[in-house]
C-alpha cells in the first residue's frame, strides 16, 4: 500500500519542527517521499520517520556518535540509523550533516539503499 500524501506531510511538518536542524526545505520533502517509497508499508513509514527524528535529536544534542566522511564530503558527518528500532537489527538509514553554531546541517536522510544509493543521490543533486 502506498503511503498517503497526508501522511507524508505530517511527517514533513514533525521533521521540519526539531529544534536545532536545519535543513533545505525542498531536499526535506524529497527526501520524505523517498523515505515512504523506500518504506511503503505505513507502520514501517512511521517508524521510521520517528526513528529519523529521534536521530536528528540525538544528533543536536551530540548524544552519539558518528562517522567522519571523506573526500568531496569531508566537511560532513554520517550517521547510521535503524528505521525500526531492534536487537540486533541492521542499520538502514543514514542522516549526511554537519555542526553548526547553534545545532546541525541537514544535507539528507534516507535509506541506505533504496531508492539507489544515499551516498550517490547526496552527490548529485544537494548543494
Amino acid at each position: 500500500m502506498a503511503i498517503s500524501k497526508e501522511l507524508i506531510r505530517q511527517a514533513i511538518e514533525s521533521l521540519s519542527e526539531t529544534e536545532g536542524v536545519f535543513m533545505d526545505a525542498a531536499s526535506l520533502v524529497e527526501d520524505a517521499f523517498l523515505m515512504a517509497y523506500a518504506f511503503p508499508d505505513e507502520d514501517d513509514f512511521m517508524a521510521a520517520c520517528a526513528s529519523t527524528r529521534r536521530a536528528l535529536e540525538s544528533l543536536v544534542r551530540d548524544e552519539v556518535a558518528s562517522s567522519d566522511l571523506k573526500y568531496e564530503f569531508e566537511d560532513w558527518k554520517s550517521y547510521h540509523y535503524q528505521h525500526r528500532v531492534g536487537q540486533g537489527a541492521r542499520a538502514t538509514c543514514r542522516i549526511m550533516y554537519r555542526r553548526t553554531g547553534d545545532g546541525i546541517e541537514v544535507k539528507g536522510f534516507g535509506h541506505r539503499r533504496i531508492p539507489g544509493d544515499f551516498y550517490e543521490r547526496m552527490r548529485r543533486g544537494r548543494g
